[in-house]
């Protein structure tokens, strides 16, 4: 789980870099792709989930 949280927050970290300097991010969203693994380990052990993954295609996964 920590593991899984700490490639999140690298992803966070990397997609706001990438936005502030004008970067295009890669296609695949690697924020959002972290995002659901934690639910999905969550929701595994019956626990509620921890983000809130949005359909839209700005990747935005909020706490």
């Amino acid at each position: 789980m920590n593991q899984l949280f700490y490639q999140h927050q690298m992803a966070l970290m990397d997609a706001g870099r990438a936005r502030q300097t004008g970067v295009a991010t890669a296609n695949y969203d690697l924020v959002r792709h972290y995002g659901k693994r934690i639910n999905r380990f969550r929701e595994g052990r019956g626990l509620a989930p921890y983000f809130l993954v949005s359909g839209a295609t700005d990747g935005s996964v909020s706490a």
